[in-house]
């Protein structure tokens, strides 16, 4: 199982939660919403591995993300505590 933090917040902050929550670690790799949306579909699937954390994300950021890890045949659940939250949880 693969526990990826995916959040609105900062990425100075969002690494601090998932640090101390033992979802970031060494060798991981996190990016803002900005970054992600300029990479292709290609570019992420080649990050998907070592994608911990996605910070200050858009609700079609966490959308995209779980298209694409269902794409490369990955079983995938959501959770959330907001409206932003609804597209990735209804795919």
């Amino acid at each position: 199982i693969t526990v990826r933090m995916v959040t609105g917040d900062n990425v100075h902050t969002a690494l601090h939660v998932a640090s101390e929550c033992g979802i970031y670690s060494a060798g991981g790799a996190a990016l803002e919403g900005p970054a992600f949306r300029a990479m292709s579909d290609s570019e992420v699937v080649q990050l998907l591995p070592t994608l911990q954390v996605l910070a200050r994300s858009s609700p079609e950021d966490k959308l995209r993300l779980v298209t694409l890890l269902k794409g490369q045949g990955e079983v995938v659940a959501v959770t959330g505590d907001g409206t932003n939250d609804a597209p990735a949880l209804k795919e």
